[in-house]
C-alpha cells in the first residue's frame, strides 16, 4: 500500500493508497491552479453560503450571515421555485447551502476517485458541528424538536457519484448523527425512470461539542457501502440503487423503478444543508416547503406513488426557506484511501 501524507495531492496512481487529502494547515483553496476543493454549483447557483477559516485545528465553516436579533450565524442564500428564477436551476437545489468536493477526476473523467474492483474506496474525516436559530421556524407542530430536525439545518459529510446520482452521507444535528442513503432524481434524463429517494437513519446521540470519526466505504466488487462511526459499523447497504425495504426512515419519495447500480467512482465532500421539502420520517408524510414545481417529483413517503406529497407551504415563500437558521461545520482532516478488499 502506498501512503501519501502531503495534503492536497492531486493525482493517485493505480496502486493501493491512503492520502491525507487535506489537513487545512495551508488554508482552504477552492479556486486557482492549486485548488484542492471545488464548490458545488449548478448553473448560476453555487453552494458558497459560508465563511471559511482554517488553523492548526482544521477547518471551520460557518453560515455567512448574522441573525438580526441573536447575532448567531444564519444562512443568507436561498432558491425559490422555478417560476421565480427560471427553469434552468431546479428549486430543490435550495438544499445546498455550502458544499465542497475534492478537485480530482477519476479515470472516467467524472469528478471523484476511481472505485477499483477488488479494492475498498473509503472517505474518512473527523467532524463536528452544530445548528443555530432553528427554533424560529414557521412550521408549527410539523417540527417536534428543532434541535434535532435536520430539515431545518444540518452539517454533513456527503459522498456522491455524479454519474449515477447515488449519495451516501453522515449528517449531524445538535442531538443526533444520521446516515443518509439517497438517489437523486436529476440523472433520469440520461438513465431513465429509476427509483429516487432519501432515507435518513438515526445511528447515534450527540451533543454540539462532540467530534466524530466518520468513515464511508464502498466495495465495488461486493456491491456494498458501509458506514462507520467512532470505530463501529453503524449501517450498510448491499442493493445499491434500491430503496430500503421499510419506509420507516423515508424522508423523500420521488417514485420510479428500483435499479441496481455500481458506481465507477465516488467523490467525498463536506457541507451544510437544509432539506425543507422532506417529511418527518415515521411521524408525518407532509413536507415543510415544496421547493420545486416539477411534475411527479414528490410522492407521499408513507404510502408511496401515485399519492402526491402534501406540504405546509406549497408556494415556497422566502420566509419559509430562511427564518434565521444557520450552521457551523468543523473538520480536522480529510483522508481518502483505496485498499484491497478483505475476503
Amino acid at each position: 500500500m502506498t501512503t501519501v501524507s502531503n495534503a492536497g495531492v492531486q493525482t493517485v496512481g493505480e496502486e493501493p493508497y491512503r492520502i491525507v487529502w487535506d489537513d487545512f494547515r495551508d488554508g482552504f483553496h477552492c479556486t486557482g491552479p492549486d485548488a484542492r476543493w471545488s464548490l458545488y454549483g449548478f448553473g448560476p447557483h453555487i453552494g458558497d453560503d459560508a465563511e471559511v477559516t482554517t488553523s492548526a485545528d482544521g477547518l471551520r465553516a460557518i453560515s455567512s450571515g448574522v441573525h438580526p436579533t441573536t447575532a448567531e450565524p444564519a444562512f443568507v442564500r436561498t432558491l425559490g421555485q422555478e417560476a421565480q428564477h427560471g427553469p434552468v436551476v431546479p428549486g430543490a437545489l435550495d438544499h445546498v447551502k455550502w458544499l465542497a468536493y475534492p478537485q480530482h477526476l477519476a479515470g472516467t473523467g467524472v469528478q471523484g476517485f476511481d472505485a477499483v474492483p477488488g479494492r475498498v474506496l473509503s472517505f474518512e474525516t473527523w467532524l463536528s458541528g452544530r445548528t443555530y436559530g432553528t427554533s424560529g421556524h414557521p412550521f408549527g407542530d410539523q417540527v417536534t424538536d428543532p434541535e434535532d430536525d435536520l430539515r431545518l439545518a444540518s452539517v454533513a459529510m456527503p459522498v456522491l457519484d455524479h454519474e449515477t446520482a447515488m449519495v451516501f452521507d453522515f449528517f449531524l444535528t445538535n442531538k443526533r448523527v444520521y446516515v443518509f442513503y439517497e438517489r437523486l432524481p436529476h440523472a433520469r434524463g440520461q438513465l431513465g425512470d429509476y427509483a429516487a429517494f432519501l432515507h435518513t437513519v438515526p445511528v447515534a446521540d450527540r451533543t454540539v461539542d462532540d467530534e466524530h470519526h466518520a468513515v464511508i466505504s464502498y466495495d465495488r466488487a461486493a456491491g456494498t457501502v458501509r458506514w462507520f462511526l467512532d470505530g463501529e459499523e453503524v449501517f450498510s447497504v448491499d442493493r445499491i440503487g434500491h430503496p430500503l425495504p421499510s419506509r420507516e426512515h423515508l424522508m423523500l419519495d420521488h417514485g420510479g423503478e428500483p435499479t441496481t447500480v455500481a458506481p465507477r467512482q465516488l467523490a467525498g465532500g463536506m457541507g451544510m444543508f437544509t432539506i425543507l421539502d422532506g417529511a418527518l420520517p415515521g411521524r408525518s408524510a407532509s413536507g415543510l416547503v415544496r421547493l420545486t414545481t416539477a411534475d411527479a417529483h414528490y410522492f407521499d413517503p408513507i404510502v408511496g406513488a401515485p399519492r402526491p406529497q402534501a406540504f405546509v407551504d406549497g408556494s415556497s415563500r422566502p420566509g419559509s426557506r430562511l427564518f434565521g437558521q444557520g450552521a457551523e461545520l468543523r473538520l480536522r482532516r480529510y483522508v481518502i484511501s483505496s485498499q484491497p478488499s478483505r475476503p
